[in-house]
């Protein structure tokens, strides 16, 4: 998470500003105007011990046959509801940089096709319209669906259930939530076994960070109870999806690296601390690509049934776009999972975990700075799903009955318990932004080091147990939770790792390196994870200012994760937790959806589109606190039927990626657009779009087809450097550039370099005839240069007249 993206002081001061919000009591911020007949009371959530399935009875006998599930599901977050994890400018306001009126202004059509006048309202007022955004400004929409995921393992005996969802991290209470929601609704109580990470996405909901983390509003904007609810609902549909569809299994797993030449990730902190030796090894561990594959097999003779998911484990800090972007994206992560799910003919759940990426930046940057940045998403999918796939594929050590533990430790921080001495680090409560330059200005609030320290906790939330797990500026405590799986060890942190975090875990378990992951943000979100190395937090930057309780808060947490290791191994009991927590969650009215006049009506049809081309789909809907359109992409087969349009081993198209999902409030009208623009190897045919959502009111559900469209094979081939040397005749056929596309055209070249067509047909007519070739010759002339040549013999001493075609039909024209 950034807090601060850069250290500039205009950030800075901005987020001082903000804590008046920030640190104001939990109490405060409910409104006493409460509609009491309309207020949701969640019960309150209270967990004696954080759990383990370990007992270490040998009457528990051998681990059962392997049973195992898979599912997916959306994360329907109303648009509105601001992007979590940049303290975001205010729309239409120059935080940093400058917007352009295209930022905040819709340059769509002013009349529907009926003749309907759309007056469009600028985002400035929409700001007011959006009930869960509060200091960022409200999303506009999806670049790609969010989603969560989750594997679910049975032993006969214990669940282990693994669980991504696109958010920027894991709260205690949430993993909690979830864990209760599931047992409510199956009778199956998983919270002992249940590991929820996230993928750090910096561009998935905001508004969900609890009363008990304050400081993370800044980034996240004041929390909003709803949207965290509905959040909870989402991920337990999925877990519910997994537990309930289990069969006979297998699982494998294997430890690689990443070998792209350029190197899908680097450090983004300096290496200063560390000698020579040890930085090569962090470097070493950074590229570190574990990958786990669970199988559907037939009991009786082993055979695999079917895959059934893919688990990748890589370090990627969750950074694509920059603090100006306002549509939801999964970024590259949901890229690595996109691209691994296509390489399968059946439906397979990949799932992308985070390793240790507190310093960690994605690279897939061909394009300079990585623009744009909805390429460099697909870039960075389609490079480390290769590898994905590769590893997956060279598995051969399987385990059919693994025995499942599972153990986790509760544990406080504060002074004390991480053994500062008296004055060592003198604030109660915690700090922020200590070791940050820019606020050694700030002389009313910065104190030792130029920390912020924190206010104390709400005294009400310390009087039930003495503990503030409720109501905080900074977490005062936390949960570190590890998983065997046979042979397999997963660690999990709460929170960012470092680099040296993650190694100095490996090296602190009895397990092989190959069979241990770290598995970052997950299950509680403490900020970043230092090292315990004062050197390391002194040199503040975006990782030593968002740790919150100094350079001992990394050991402290590295010691508590090494003994329930030890519990694992069967060394040391189970660690007792050092606090009981009892989760009470603020009391909320549900936002009201503003009424929709005219629900299911066409405001614009999609065109004719030819291949890089795009194609708009207008319609009218519902509020987006009660709508978010499910739009499927039909086309119409052979039989003139029509079919949903299908994507990545057989899913139905029916969320964003291939399309974008944009919300307008146009006047008293909820005008949502679909924005799709057909790739290179999109099929042809006859499509069209049939959304369907709800107003939020009795009746108002609607569904709306749009009038039906052809894509076509585009004419935009390019023949180059058509020479002869005697008999010989040789061309280069390319794909145009498409710079500003939102699709990709090969992943292994810039977005302005003609892409080779490595699979198509050449024809050179010449005076001596007619001759083609369909097996190009692809030259790597440089890193940012790849040809493909296609060759003929004819003879002569005329320039042949040459044309192409590629494999999906698009032509030279």
């Amino acid at each position: 998470m950034a807090v601060l993206p850069t250290l500039r002081l205009r950030r800075l001061l901005s987020t001082v500003a903000i804590t008046a919000v920030v640190a104001t009591p939990a109490t405060a911020l409910v409104s006493p105007s409460l509609d009491l007949d309309r207020v949701v009371r969640q019960p309150v959530l209270t967990d004696p011990g954080s759990g383990s399935t370990l007992d270490n009875d040998p009457v528990e006998g051998p681990a059962a046959p392997l049973v195992a599930g898979a599912a997916e599901g959306l994360l329907r977050v109303p648009v509105g509801t601001p992007l979590g994890g940049y303290l975001r400018p205010p729309v239409g306001g120059e935080l940093f940089g400058e917007q352009t009126p295209a930022h905040y202004t819709d340059l769509s059509a002013g009349v529907s096709e009926d003749g309907t006048p759309i007056v469009h309202v600028p985002d400035e007022a929409r700001a007011g319209h959006s009930p869960f955004a509060t200091i960022s400004p409200p999303s506009r929409g999806y670049h790609d669906a969010l989603t969560a995921k989750a594997i679910a393992l049975f032993d006969g005996t214990d669940w282990s259930v693994l669980v991504k969802t696109d958010t920027i991290g894991s709260l205690d209470e949430l993993t909690l939530a979830v864990a209760q929601r599931v047992l409510d609704r199956t009778g199956i109580d998983i919270a002992d076994g249940l590991v929820l990470t996230a993928t750090h996405s910096h561009h998935g909901p905001g508004a969900v960070a609890g009363d008990s983390v304050r400081y993370f509003w800044a980034a996240m904007d004041v929390f909003q109870p709803e949207v965290l609810d509905r959040l909870v609902n989402d991920v337990a549909d999925v877990v519910v999806d997994a537990v309930g569809d289990v069969g006979p299994a297998r699982i494998g797993h294997t430890m690689g690296a990443d070998t792209n030449p350029d190197s899908l990730n680097s450090f983004r902190r300096p290496r200063d601390p560390w000698d020579a030796a040890r930085v090569a090894e962090q470097d070493a561990f950074r590229r570190r690509l574990g990958v786990i594959t669970v199988d559907r097999i037939d009991p009786s003779t082993g055979t695999v049934v079917a895959p059934l998911a893919v688990v990748m484990n890589f370090a990627a800090h969750g950074i694509m776009f920059d603090v100006e972007n306002h549509f939801f994206s999964g970024g590259g992560p949901a890229g690595a999972e996109r691209w691994v799910e296509s390489s399968y003919d059946t439906p397979v759940v990949a799932m992308y975990v985070q390793s240790a990426a507190g310093d960690v930046s994605p690279r897939a940057d061909r394009d300079g700075r990585g623009r744009p940045t909805l390429q460099r998403i697909e870039r960075f999918g389609e490079l480390l799903g290769r590898q994905v796939r590769a590893l997956a594929d060279g598995i051969d050590t399987w385990q059919t009955a693994p025995d499942i533990e599972v153990a986790s430790q509760r544990i406080l921080l504060d002074r004390a318990s991480l053994g500062y001495a008296e004055d060592e680090y003198p604030h109660e409560w915690g700090a922020v932004q200590c070791n940050n330059a820019d606020t050694a200005v700030l002389e009313t609030v910065a104190t030792d080091r130029n920390c912020v320290p924190a206010p104390a906790p709400d005294a009400w939330d310390l009087a039930d147990n003495g503990h503030a797990e409720n109501a905080s500026f900074v977490p005062l405590d936390t949960r570190v939770t590890v998983a065997d799986i046979g042979d397999l060890r997963l660690i999990t942190q709460p929170g960012e790792p470092l680099v040296e975090q993650g190694l100095r875990l490996v090296e602190a378990s009895s397990t092989d390196p190959a069979d241990t992951f770290v598995v970052g943000y997950a299950q509680d979100h403490v900020g970043y994870i230092l090292p315990d190395s004062r050197a390391d937090w002194l040199m503040g930057r975006v990782e030593g200012t968002t740790s919150f309780w100094g350079w001992k808060q990394g050991g402290r947490i590295l010691d508590a994760t090494a003994a329930v290791m030890a519990a694992l191994d069967g060394t040391a009991p189970v660690p007792e937790d050092e606090l009981e927590v009892s989760y009470v969650q603020r009391p909320w009215v549900p936002a009201a959806a503003v009424p929709a006049p005219r629900p299911g009506r066409v405001v614009t049809h999609p065109a004719d589109v030819t291949r890089f081309d795009a194609t708009t789909f207008r319609f009218e809907g519902g509020d987006p606190v009660a709508d978010l359109p499910t739009v499927v992409l039909q086309r119409q087969d052979a039989d003139g039927q029509w079919v949903a349009a299908d994507v990545r081993g057989g899913r139905p198209l029916d969320r964003p990626f291939e399309y974008a999902l944009t919300y307008r409030l146009s006047g008293d009208a909820h005008l949502w657009v679909v924005d799709f623009e057909p790739p290179k190897d999109w099929p042809a045919g006859t499509h069209r779009f049939v959304a369907s959502g709800s107003t939020g009111v009795l009746g108002g559900d609607y569904e709306v087809a749009s009038a039906p469209f052809d894509v076509r094979p585009a004419d935009t081939l390019q023949v180059l450097d058509v020479t002869r040397d005697g008999d010989v005749v040789t061309a280069r056929l390319a794909y145009t550039p498409v710079p500003t596309n939102r699709r990709l055209l090969d992943a292994d070249l810039p977005a302005d370099r003609p892409a080779p067509v490595r699979a198509g047909v050449v024809t050179f007519e010449g005076a001596a005839g007619v001759a083609g070739d369909e097996v190009p010759e692809i030259v790597q002339v440089d890193a940012n240069t790849i040809h493909a040549v296609y060759r003929v013999t004819l003879p002569g001493t005329d320039l042949p007249t040459v044309t192409g075609v590629d494999v999906w039909g698009n032509t030279t024209g």
